[in-house]
């Protein structure tokens, strides 16, 4: 189900509030939704009702890599937020082997308190993702980056190496879901040509309308 912005999420109550640095992360919810907020930006929204689906646009053409996953897929996600991307891939392939790479601490205490409600089982490792993806010598058939890079460039993360080695961290034929919010669209351009460079195929890419998000779906040809 898709959340419109605007007036599923009015009339918030707050839940939690946390102040860190320059951040402000906060928790709200009504009586249909709990809801992340970052800055004011709200970064993943749970459906009280139906809390494993997927309630952004940009989250929808993630959909089709899952469906093609075996049912025992080794899954690698980069950012947890609020657990969508991961309650919905569970709800679909509950075999699956899914690790997660959150940097935040306090995401990750969040999503066990608030947004985990069926108390899943959740490989949660707390590192920087690029860090962890230089590392990395696992192999996935799927890589979800769902990154908010708050106060820093995107060209800082999304470079030449993190795609290289994104490639060499999937199986042959490997799928990878990538959104981001770029500041131009050049931005968006940049990092194509580094997943082509880096010798991945994209599938698919375009903006999300009525967002900033811009969403890739690429393969590892060979």
């Amino acid at each position: 189900m898709l959340v419109e912005l605007k007036n599923s999420l009015s009339d918030g109550q707050l839940v939690t509030l946390h102040k860190e640095a320059n951040q402000q992360w906060q928790i709200l919810q009504n009586e249909s939704y709990l809801w992340l907020k970052l800055d004011q930006i709200v970064q993943s929204v749970m459906d009280k009702r139906n809390p494993n689906s997927l309630t952004f646009p940009h989250q929808y053409p993630l959909r089709g890599l899952i469906d093609e996953l075996p049912a025992d897929a080794k899954v690698l996600e980069f950012g947890l937020g609020g657990g969508s991307n991961f309650r919905y891939l569970k709800a679909q392939k509950p075999a699956c082997d899914v690790t997660i790479v959150e940097k935040s601490p306090l995401v990750i205490e969040w999503f066990t308190r608030y947004f985990n409600p069926n108390k899943l089982n959740a490989n949660i490792v707390q590192q920087d993702a690029f860090n962890f993806l230089m590392a990395n010598q696992q192999a996935y058939q799927l890589i979800v980056t769902d990154l908010f890079t708050a106060h820093q460039s995107l060209m800082s993360t999304f470079c030449l190496d993190y795609f290289i080695q994104l490639k060499a961290s999937l199986v042959k034929h490997g799928l990878a879901y990538i959104n981001f919010l770029p500041e131009t669209d050049f931005e968006a351009e940049w990092i194509k040509a580094n997943l082509t460079q880096a010798g991945l195929e994209v599938m698919w890419g375009e903006k999300i309308i009525g967002f900033r998000n811009w969403v890739f779906l690429v393969k590892r040809p060979n």
